[in-house]
């Protein structure tokens, strides 16, 4: 780990080198360590440490940037002059801004020491303890764990300077049947090792996976649906995203206004939609700076269903007299009371999604996406599982899936699936229907 002041010294020598116009600097690194466990035993384990260094040097409007690994003089000083020799063959770039003075970032605290100290150990204790509840029931286990312990800085020759540190823990598990017909699987995340109870999330794994054992056929069409946090997750990841304001304004969205501009201002959901981002969240805390050192603040993104804020880049808030405003650092999605057991309960008739993925996108335009479900897929009846079916495959929107919500559970911290990211926080979520368009084959 470099600290705030190695970075800055780090920055300082960089700006000292420069012969450009403008110098920008950004810094990372840190430590990663993983293991994997299957059929039953740990597989592979490792740690890497590593620094990274991001030159972009700037002379008129044409910029060259070059990345190192190395921090000593001579390693920066070629660094630096190789960067201003591509910035001298490259071509003016029309959208240049030049780099950001002095910015005040909000304290964020997403470091836990016990995880930067201990991480290993951590998911050694984890995986025996997994791997002891799979052989309990005769049930088969892999899964995958990765503590992160790191570090990120920026500063340029206008005088910017930010510094931040992070750590993660992240588990995935899938507990199959030994026979292949039933599967289950689980998820977590977070900046603090306390959160990850990994009895309690074992055990979730091998319900389902037991739970699952010979399913059967249901046909393709739309059902009543609940879709559990991590599935709403994934959604949301990407419809989010996607609030790009130049892509709106530019007709390439779906929060492009047909007679032209942007929807910001419209009812495009029910009431009971809000989604925002706040660095400072404690439960889920984000980043203190977003592209090109753009400060982040708590952004409504969706308000009572409003839409209410797009993502402006510096260029494109001056294009169009409006404030430039970051991507999202952490998304949370304010849910309702009770839990994913109380939508159960209520429910009469429907289906149950464990987990979705392979994820891909069918129109930009309308957000509509396509995936499989993964993992346990179960037919409720009179508010209880009933039995297990097959999987699907699916085609549907984020955008219809909140317009059609029919009741949601409270908020809980759960990582998408396809980015192991663990600063989301949603709710699971029942909706009226959702399209299941054809059988898969998988488990």
């Amino acid at each position: 780990m470099h600290s705030e002041q190695e970075a800055r010294h780090i920055v300082t020598k960089i700006v000292s080198l420069s012969e450009a116009d403008s110098v920008e600097v950004n810094l990372g690194g840190g430590t990663t360590a993983h293991l994997r466990y299957a059929n039953n035993a740990p597989s592979t384990s490792g740690s890497a440490e590593n620094v990274t260094i991001s030159i972009r040097s700037t002379i008129g409007r044409k910029s060259g940037t070059v990345g190192l690994n190395q921090t000593d003089d001579a390693s920066v000083q070629v660094g630096v002059r190789r960067s201003e020799e591509l910035a001298r063959l490259s071509p003016e770039d029309p959208e240049f801004m030049p780099p950001l003075g002095p910015q005040q970032y909000l304290e964020v605290r997403a470091f836990d020491n016990s995880i930067a100290e201990n991480g290993p150990a951590f998911m050694a204790d984890a995986a025996a303890e997994c791997i002891r509840q799979a052989t309990d029931r005769n049930l088969v286990a892999t899964g995958f764990l990765q503590s992160n312990a790191g570090w990120s800085a920026l500063g340029n020759s206008a005088g910017l300077f930010g510094y931040h540190q992070s750590t993660s823990l992240y588990f995935s598990e899938t507990v199959r049947t030994p026979e292949g017909d039933g599967s289950g699987w689980v998820s977590a995340a977070s900046h603090r090792a306390a959160d990850l109870r990994f009895r309690d999330l074992a055990k979730v794994a091998v319900e389902k996976a037991a739970l699952s054992r010979n399913p059967k056929p249901l046909a393709p069409g739309k059902y009543v649906t609940i879709l559990e946090p991590s599935c709403v997750a994934d959604l949301l990841q990407g419809m989010v995203s996607s609030l790009n304001a130049r892509n709106a304004d530019e007709g390439r969205s779906f929060f492009s206004r047909r007679e032209g501009g942007n929807k910001l201002g419209e009812q495009i959901f029910p009431g009971n939609v809000n989604i925002y981002s706040d660095p400072t969240d404690p439960q889920a805390p984000g980043s203190r700076w977003g592209a090109g050192g753009l400060p982040q603040r708590r952004i409504e993104w969706v308000k009572d269903g409003v839409l209410s804020n797009l993502n402006y880049t510096r260029y494109w808030a001056e294009k169009q007299k409006a404030t430039p405003t970051p991507g999202a650092s952490n998304l949370i999605f304010k849910g309702g009371d009770g839990s994913l057991e109380d939508l159960i309960r209520s429910t009469k008739r429907g289906v149950l999604v464990t987990s979705i993925w392979y994820i891909r996108s069918v129109d930009p335009r309308s957000l509509l996406l396509t995936g499989l479900t993964r993992d346990g897929v179960f037919w409720i009846e009179n508010g209880k599982i009933a039995y297990p079916v097959n999987n699907f495959r699916w085609n549907d929107s984020p955008i219809s899936v909140l317009k059609n919500i029919d009741a949601m559970s409270r908020s809980v911290r759960v990582p998408p699936r396809e980015s192991r990211s663990p600063n989301v926080v949603v709710p699971a979520l029942r909706v009226k229907e959702f399209n299941f368009s054809s059988v898969s084959e998988a488990v």
